[in-house]
């Protein structure tokens, strides 16, 4: 029997949606391996940590393309209402100087938005974390591999990173989108590029769909994977905000580019479900998670 993790989660038909986190924004450095289980035991790495924790943002490393040179990115959110994708901005540094340029990202001092280094279309983060996690060092990691060499991605304008821990990674292969902000689970190479070219109909791909970092909680994020099947890819170019109604009731709302307009309401419960240890039976797992689980829901306007 293969109890490792990601298998396990597949057989058993653990819910993807509400294990997106939610997030004010990403710091993505490139640093060489190996690194520990956790990437804020990096000693160089802890004045990074420690900005990066005051303005809200996720540090994710980056496993460097050998180029000789470091890139750091920040996505941010940005301010006002509702979520759109965050705000991008980039810059390319000396490998010694990688802690300087993410400083100076941090502080609004350098970078330039939007462009400036390779791939400015976006980020696509592959958890390869083996140190974390042997599914996502294994099965991440290859995909991510697979990525660099796949034009349809390269096309498409995305950066590929094999990135530490995001989270989930009974989920693996797993991935962060950027800037949308959308993660997923269970890839393959052929998904990954429908998600980042937004090819063929979205109601193939939403199972495995995490959520989006920038909805909220894991309810509002199930409510969002509705409205997501409903409107198709076109979604995540709306600007979209949820909110707690009240204990159980959850309620989304967005705008279209276009101006056009549409919310939704639902009673959200939550059923535990273990998390499998790689190695370990099920009956063994150290921890809980809470599935979403959508009791009733309708449009609203």
């Amino acid at each position: 029997m293969d109890l490792r993790c990601s298998p396990v989660a597949r057989a058993e038909g653990f819910q993807t949606v509400g294990t997106a986190g939610d997030q004010h924004g990403f710091l993505l450095v490139d640093w060489p391996l190996p690194w520990p289980a956790d990437v804020a035991d990096i000693a160089e790495l802890a004045p990074v940590h420690e900005a990066a924790g005051q303005a809200g943002v996720r540090v994710q490393a980056v496993v460097p393309d050998g180029g000789g040179a470091a890139r750091v990115v920040l996505y941010r959110r940005p301010d006002g209402p509702g979520f759109a994708g965050y705000d991008r901005t980039a810059s390319i540094a000396p490998a010694a100087g990688v802690v300087e340029a993410a400083l100076a990202l941090l502080a609004g001092e350098a970078g330039t938005p939007s462009s400036g280094d390779r791939g400015d279309g976006g980020d696509i983060l592959v958890c390869g974390h083996g140190r974390r996690d042997p599914c996502c060092g294994r099965d991440g990691t290859l995909l991510a591999m697979e990525l660099l060499a796949d034009p349809a991605v390269r096309d498409a304008g995305y950066t590929v990173g094999r990135t530490s821990h995001t989270g989930g990674h009974r989920f693996a292969p797993t991935a962060i989108v950027l800037p949308q902000g959308t993660m997923w689970a269970h890839l393959d190479r052929g998904t990954v590029a429908r998600i980042l070219r937004r090819t063929g109909p979205v109601a193939d791909v939403l199972a495995l769909y995490r959520g989006s970092t920038g909805i909220g909680s894991p309810h509002l994020q199930a409510l969002e994977r509705h409205a997501f099947a409903e409107i198709g890819w076109g979604w995540l170019d709306w600007r979209r905000e949820g909110r707690e109604v009240s204990e159980g009731v959850v309620a989304l709302s967005g705008d279209a580019p276009t101006g056009e307009r549409a919310a939704w309401e639902a009673v959200v419960t939550s059923r535990a479900r273990p998390v499998p240890d790689c190695g370990k039976p099920l009956v063994e797992g150290r921890k809980e998670s809470p599935e979403p689980v959508i009791v009733a829901w309708r449009r609203t306007a």
